[in-house]
């Protein structure tokens, strides 16, 4: 406030509140100060109310808010519902220009400035949660599978004309796949492959460096419907090379038993045959460990083996390598928005630039209030609180395992989500109705895979998936009931049709149940959520048991009587015979 008004206070109420208000004040301004100067996170963040009045000062530049302003164009910033306006603080002009959503408005140099204050306090927060040498990044109002396809797009432009396919390391979400499409280009899925030391599922880097050198070929081999629906004849396959391909596309954090795939490894290959990588991060940054693999293979595209903190992008990158992570995963903002960030500035400026017209602000407002009100202190302790209720939740379900019969999978390289074997739960195979396995086994010799799966393993399976259907009206959501490949119909997405969907894999065996302990969870949540799944096994055993066991016995006790009716009249048949043959005699 103008300290010729502070003078004028004086006069109300005196020196010595207004000295104590101004000392207050100024507190705030330094902090403030220090957040514009250096473009970093404060320490210790700022109040809601703080940011509230931060951002109704700074809207008061936007043209739409000047007083007296008339306006003559199409879009003034005119809002009908006053409520709303007070929502968006009178932020309603959006970001961007038409040309570059990164861009500066003449009519909203507010709403410009919240859009480049949160950019760079992004890429301070991207460079501390792991990745010093990220460069540039920016704030895309798009969730992540529409953030992945402006990627693509963007990278295709950056390749040789004719560039279609996309490499996918699978993984079974079905946006992640979508994206793809959407951009008009050729999914290869590569499948996973199980790591012998444990149950987990990982980067098929044979494979991978199979589909490098040839695609198409690999896509006829491997997906050959899918080839001919994409007119994909075997003189094509013979003669297509690297340069076919768009990008290799991975994940990091992702559904256990799915790692997070060998960025290292991958981007060793895409050096070696000059392909880009586009890294879906969408919850990755709150995993120490997955940022710093996404460091370590920026610092391979940029030929920086040392640690560099303070990349201003001016190196020219070997290849194109692109990362994109969630908001509302990481920061616990509403869905609506995506970070894209890379090693190249001027890549990553390409992809805002592709992006057509303005865009909303809304995320990037939310976004930037998260940002000032965690600081920096605030993030750490966050995935300090993730990291301490993961551990909780590993060690509640091992016990839970032990309890029910069952098994955690050992899923080492994934820091959030875990997955808990049913497979105990279900009965035996000698327990299973005898005409019902006689009609599997003759599905599977007429279609050379169970696509008609079993009256009986449809009902085994509607039982499994009840207990995320119990948990859900017990109040636990974001639990996932996964079954295996060989207890569902394959999934069609697209011309392409995946086995054991949502298993990650088209050989999966094992029924499971994926938990995860992300940022934002409580321990008390990891505590009420295991007494609920906890009934919902108890449940669940009650049911296969009376449907299943006592059925068995049943059968088995109708089956001695049968026996000993059948060795009673044989008796009877006996004895009659010898008194006919004594009569004879």
């Amino acid at each position: 406030m103008d300290d010729n008004i502070l003078t004028h206070f004086k006069a109300y109420i005196g020196d010595s509140y207004v000295k104590r208000w101004q000392e207050r004040s100024t507190k705030k301004k330094k902090k403030l100060m220090a957040v514009l100067e250096q473009g970093r996170l404060p320490e210790i963040g700022f109040s809601e109310t703080d940011i509230e009045a931060l951002f109704l000062q700074i809207s008061s530049l936007d043209s739409n808010n000047w007083d007296n302003s008339v306006g003559v164009g199409e879009r003034e910033g005119r809002v009908l519902v006053d409520f709303i306006r007070r929502r968006h603080y009178g932020f309603t002009h959006g970001i961007g220009r038409s040309g570059d959503v990164t861009a500066i408005q003449p009519k909203a140099p507010g709403s410009s400035l919240i859009c480049r204050l949160t950019n760079q306090l992004l890429l301070d927060w991207l460079r501390k949660s792991g990745s010093p040498s990220t460069s540039q990044c920016f704030l895309v109002p798009m969730a992540t599978g529409m953030s992945l396809t402006l990627c693509l797009l963007a990278m295709k432009r950056r390749r040789p004309p004719g560039a279609k396919f996309v490499l996918w390391s699978r993984i079974d979400q079905k946006s992640c796949f979508k994206c793809m499409l959407a951009a008009d280009l050729i999914p290869v899925p590569i499948e996973l492959i199980k790591d012998p030391n444990n149950d987990q599922l990982c980067t098929n880097l044979i494979a991978i460096e199979l589909a490098l050198n040839n695609p198409a070929k690999y896509l006829y081999d491997n997906w050959p419907k899918v080839a001919q629906a994409y007119n994909i004849t075997s003189t094509i396959a013979d003669t297509s090379n690297s340069s076919d391909i768009v990008c290799i596309l991975t994940t990091t954090n992702c559904f256990s038993p799915r790692a997070p795939d060998k960025l290292h490894a991958v981007t060793k290959l895409c050096l070696k045959y000059n392909v880009s990588h586009l890294i879906n991060n969408a919850y990755g940054v709150q995993s120490p460990r997955c940022m710093r693999m996404i460091e370590s293979a920026g610092k391979l595209i940029t030929g920086d083996q040392k640690s560099n903190p303070q990349n201003n992008g001016d190196s020219n990158p070997s290849i194109d390598l692109l990362y994109v992570q969630s908001t509302d995963k990481n920061l616990m903002v509403p869905v609506g928005g995506a970070i894209i960030a890379g090693f190249s500035t001027e890549l990553v400026n390409s992809v805002g630039k592709l992006y057509p017209g303005r865009a909303s602000g809304t995320p990037t407002f939310d976004v930037l209030a998260t940002l000032l009100h965690i600081g920096s202190k605030g993030w750490n302790d966050l995935i300090h609180t993730q990291s301490v209720c993961y551990n909780r939740l590993q060690e509640a379900l091992k016990q839970l395992a032990v309890k029910h019969n069952l098994k955690l999978l050992d899923t080492p390289s994934n820091p959030i989500s875990l997955a808990l074997s049913v497979d105990g739960l279900l009965p035996s195979t000698n327990e299973r109705r005898k005409e019902d396995k006689e009609q599997e086994e003759e599905q599977q010799q007429q279609e050379g895979y169970n696509t008609l799966i079993s009256n009986e393993i449809k009902e085994l399976a509607s039982h499994i998936t009840q207990i995320g259907a119990n948990l859900f009206t017990q109040g636990c959501s974001g639990v996932r009931v996964v079954l295996p490949a060989s207890m569902q119909n394959p999934t069609k997405l697209d011309v392409y049709e995946f086995l054991g969907f949502n298993s990650h894999s088209s050989i999966s065996t094992l029924p499971y149940i994926n938990a995860a302990a992300a940022i934002g969870q409580k321990e008390s949540d990891v505590d009420i959520f295991i007494q609920r799944l906890d009934k919902a096994l108890k449940h669940l055993k009650r049911t296969i048991h009376n449907k299943y066991i006592n059925n068995e016995n049943n059968e088995n006790n109708n089956n001695d009587d049968n026996n000993t009716n059948k060795t009673d009249d044989n008796t009877d048949s006996a004895i009659d015979s010898d008194t006919h043959l004594s009569a004879i005699c």
